[in-house]
């Protein structure tokens, strides 16, 4: 194997599904009609390390989302630790958690991870303990004050080895990040998180409808599709029913 890519796949893992506002999924947009939309954490395993990217929704979440969104979809085998299973980890096997940013459907399950580095922006680290009361509801402190765990705080774009970059995103929220990942085989592919959460975002350049600054949301939209072009890599968007549908999910991997 080529020194260079360490890069050996990359894994989606299935964490549910949750009822959403699409004038929460589009800036311009008043309608009050909800949608379903997947919940997502990815795996990437290199030839030394494994990184998972965004940990899904803490499992005490679950029964009032189930309880309280008619759209929500949620199974046993939707919770994060069976999904680990099924490519044969268990947490304590994963050295990084890359947090995209500290929402409560992305940083639910950093808990679960305690011998591993969480690694998240400085700026949204900072924030989600003090977010402005619109989007206090978002930030929920038991999933990231997790006293004993091990944090990385970083200060934008930084390459965690070769093959897996971190590219700062944000707008969404004020530290969002996303993940360039470049697999030897199928090529570069970003993991937007909230940046992107539909590939229509990225196509008609159109900004979350939850979103703490959108004008810095659309320049980051921009920036991850301009890297994309560039490295000729594909954009897998954060919260996409369609595109979800056709993943290849765990226990298959893109390579």
């Amino acid at each position: 194997m080529m020194r260079g890519m360490a890069v050996l796949g990359l894994y989606a893992l299935q964490n549910g599904f949750m009822g959403f506002e699409r004038s929460g999924l589009f800036y311009d947009e008043f309608s009050g009609d909800r949608v379903r939309i997947p919940i997502a954490c990815w795996l990437v395993r290199t030839s030394d390390t494994m990184i998972l990217f965004d940990t899904g929704l803490s499992p005490r979440a679950v029964p009032g989302l189930l309880r309280n969104d008619p759209l929500a979809r949620f199974t046993e085998e939707d919770l994060l630790i069976h999904r680990l299973d099924l490519v044969g980890l268990e947490p304590d096997n994963v050295d990084m958690v890359v947090l995209s940013h500290l929402h409560y459907d992305h940083a639910g399950g950093a808990a679960l991870f305690p011998k591993s580095e969480l690694i998240a922006q400085k700026d949204e680290y900072s924030y989600a303990h003090y977010p402005s009361s619109f989007f206090e509801s978002f930030y929920y402190r038991k999933n990231f004050e997790l006293p004993g765990y091990r944090w990385r705080l970083l200060d934008g774009d930084t390459e965690l080895l070769p093959g897996v970059t971190i590219l700062r995103s944000d707008g969404h929220t004020p530290g969002h990040q996303s993940l360039l990942v470049e697999l030897p085989e199928s090529g570069p592919v970003i993991l937007t998180g909230d940046a992107c959460y539909w590939h229509e975002h990225a196509d008609k350049e159109r900004v979350p409808g939850v979103v703490w600054n959108p004008t810095l949301a659309l320049h980051s939209l921009r920036k991850l599709k301009t890297i994309a072009r560039l490295v000729r890599g594909r954009i897998f968007p954060g919260h996409d029913p369609i595109f979800w549908e056709t993943v290849k999910q765990a226990p298959d991997a893109y390579r």
